[in-house]
């Protein structure tokens, strides 16, 4: 029921490549440095989800302070842009924990804050929908194959942070 980590550590890898890649190219030391760090942030995250299907709060405030770096050495979004990103997913969220109790948890919620607050508002609600679209993807198979009930439940942090990725590779302004 479980995705395999390695197909997991793969996704992230290539595109923690790609992106420190092109930002490498660009020469900017500081947003090379940055993207460097919040890859590692959204991987240890998604690893940690995937083993322990908990997503402790030390992912979130790494990754407001890489957002906070960003505005420091004006890499990124501006400021504007990184508010609405934390508010973007985790107040749609959060409200949808309220409503049906144990939908989401509440490190998914605080991860997509904290790094709506580095990626800005676009790139979060990209790496949402893509989440969104992933996961339901695997629920469907799952069920198909019979290796889970309607009921089932399955760690959805790795499939935030792999849209999170995708949207930095992708770059949104």
């Amino acid at each position: 029921m479980r995705i395999k980590l390695t197909v997991f550590t793969a996704y992230m890898t290539a595109l923690a490549a790609a992106v420190l890649s092109r930002e490498a190219q660009s020469g900017s030391f500081w947003e090379l440095l940055l993207f460097a760090a919040f890859f590692g942030v959204i991987h240890a995250a998604g690893r940690t989800d995937l083993k322990s299907g908990r997503l402790p709060d030390r992912y979130a405030v790494c990754a407001v302070l890489l957002g906070i770096c960003g505005l420091l050495f004006s890499c990124g979004p501006s400021l504007s842009a990184r508010l609405e990103g934390c508010i973007a997913v985790s107040l749609p969220l959060l409200v949808i924990c309220l409503l049906w109790p144990g939908a989401f948890g509440g490190g998914d919620v605080k991860l997509m804050a904290a790094c709506g607050f580095f990626l800005g508002e676009e790139a979060v609600s990209f790496s949402f929908a893509y989440a969104v679209l992933a996961g339901g993807g695997w629920a469907f198979l799952l069920l198909l194959t019979g290796r889970a009930g309607r009921r089932a439940r399955f760690p959805f942090g790795p499939f935030l942070c792999a849209g999170m990725a995708l949207a930095a590779l992708l770059r949104f302004p």
